[in-house]
């Protein structure tokens, strides 16, 4: 984006920063010289804004940095200063790219799997939604006179659409979390992250090097205690049951598709 700037603007910014709320909505979107460069007074105008609106203040707020600081209180954390309730986390699709950069290419075979399962390390699934949402899909098949599936044969006729829409996931847990990626790295990090020719996923030093810096991060992730992160927008009857669907508040998403809209937009 700010490679399109031209004339008197041109080689004036050099990185676009976007703030968005749970709505999917962008309430500011500016342009600095530098990452994280002149932000207070966007922090500043925000603020105001949610003071002259007689809003109540956020309370949780997704970065892709400065989530944490070993040395007391975070940048944004500071930044925001009057919200004193104010939550900050770590986006978790931020958090998972970081381990990505550890790998000797994307194109590995097994990239795609350790993704999956670095995924799985974070998030479980609600196990009341997914009953119901098996239930349902079993009663749909039924309809369509398709006979019982197996529970195996039955998951893999549910897609990621109707998971994500359906079902609500939640974090494991710090301690959960952080056993299991280990446990990850160190599979991958060895024998069984080798594909047919011998090549490994993981490069060793800077995937140990990774695990060793984002360790401090995984409580940075977790959800929030007693905070509702899921809004429930209807319900959607499948097999002769009736499913909930759900909109997700977690994370900066939206914003990441504002950024790609902002680049087709801009000639």
């Amino acid at each position: 984006v700010t490679k399109k700037l031209a004339g008197a603007a041109a080689n004036t910014a050099a990185w676009s920063t976007n703030v968005g709320n749970e709505h999917g909505q962008v309430l500011v979107s500016v342009l600095t010289a530098a990452e994280g460069h002149g932000l207070w007074p966007m922090a500043a105008g925000l603020m105001k804004r949610y003071r002259q609106a007689g809003v109540p203040p956020p309370a949780i707020m997704y970065v892709d940095r400065d989530c944490c600081s070993p040395y007391g209180q975070s940048q944004v954390k500071a930044m925001f200063s009057e919200w004193n309730e104010l939550q900050v986390r770590l986006d978790i699709w931020h958090f998972m790219r970081r381990f990505a950069a550890g790998v000797t290419t994307e194109a590995h075979p097994l990239y795609g799997i350790f993704m999956a399962r670095l995924s799985r390390c974070i998030f479980e699934w609600d196990a009341e939604d997914v009953a119901a949402l098996r239930l349902a899909k079993q009663g749909e098949l039924l309809a369509r006179q398709m006979g019982l599936l197996s529970e195996k044969a039955l998951c893999a006729r549910i897609s990621r659409r109707e998971l994500a829409l359906h079902c609500r996931r939640r974090t494991r847990g710090v301690e959960e979390t952080t056993r299991l990626i280990k446990a990850l790295i160190d599979q991958f990090d060895s024998e069984g992250g080798k594909d047919t020719l011998g090549v490994p996923l993981l490069d060793h030093e800077r995937i140990q090097q990774i695990w060793k810096d984002q360790q401090r991060h995984i409580a940075c992730i977790q959800d929030p205690e007693g905070f509702p992160l899921y809004i429930k927008t209807g319900t959607l009857k499948k097999g002769s049951v009736e499913l909930c669907c759900y909109r997700c508040a977690r994370g900066s998403t939206s914003l990441e598709s504002f950024h790609l809209h902002l680049n087709r937009f801009i000639p």
